[in-house]
């Protein structure tokens, strides 16, 4: 804004708060969406990133991101909506998870950007032409993964729906992957999500992954997302002292 129209702003209680619903009002859906890899702008490999970057559609978001989790907002090089971007300092942040509903996972397969394939594994998911029909996917991840590896099949899609408890006005952000490793983590996530009974207080963590192959001797490195429940999130607001809900029994 102008000197003019910051001052004006500044001294007239009711223009800001009538321009502060305007923009609420005017806000996406979805306030932004937390990723750990970046798309290669060669067309190579997608470039991991060891710190969360999140990507939005406004301006605002992407500064209220970078004041919170550190990084400065640069503009993508993009048609997609979200062209707003933060690679910000932080590997773990704090998220407030509303309950397993929010934990989605199913299987998706693109071709020529169009989505050819939508299933659950067992059954079509869409288009609705197709829905309840047999997907005739195989039955095992490792089976599920070669097909697709093979351009023969869908791969995850994995979505992960979450507030930032310092920045709740900002609404509800996601994290999207296409990735294997999390899939075994989903049961007991949910589970645990389930056991609080309401939304939950977690952590959504970038971890870096390293290690070198037994068959074959190849380095390998990739980051994984992990989501730890802390205690549910009416604990955390009240402070009332409370152990993190135990994903196992501790014997």
């Amino acid at each position: 804004m102008s000197n003019a129209l910051d001052n004006i702003f500044a001294s007239d209680p009711e223009l800001a708060e009538r321009a502060e619903r305007a923009e609420a009002n005017a806000r996406p859906d979805l306030a932004g969406v937390f990723r750990n890899y970046e798309a290669d702008p060669d067309g190579g490999f997608p470039i991991p990133q060891h710190q969360w970057m999140v990507t939005t559609a406004l301006p605002a978001t992407a500064e209220a991101v970078a004041e919170l989790l550190g990084g400065t907002p640069y503009e993508r090089e993009t048609e997609a909506e979200d062209a707003m971007a933060v690679k910000t300092d932080a590997d773990r942040v704090e998220v407030v998870i509303d309950g397993p509903e929010a934990v989605r996972l199913d299987f998706k397969q693109w071709v020529n950007g169009k989505l050819a394939h939508h299933c659950d594994t067992r059954t079509f998911l869409s288009p609705p032409e197709d829905v309840g029909a047999p997907c005739r996917c195989p039955g095992t991840i490792a089976e599920l993964k070669s097909r697709a590896t093979a351009e023969r099949g869908p791969k995850p899609s994995i979505e992960i729906d979450f507030t930032l408890p310092h920045a709740l006005e900002l609404g509800r952000f996601r994290y999207k992957s296409s990735g294997w490793s999390l899939i075994p983590e989903l049961p007991v996530l949910k589970g645990t999500l389930a056991k609080s009974g309401g939304p939950s207080l977690a952590y959504l963590i970038n971890e870096r992954v390293q290690y070198t192959s037994k068959k074959t001797g190849r380095d390998v490195d990739y980051q994984k997302a992990t989501v730890k429940v802390i205690k549910p999130y009416g604990d955390a607001i009240t402070d009332t002292p409370a152990a993190a809900i135990e994903e196992e029994p501790p014997f």
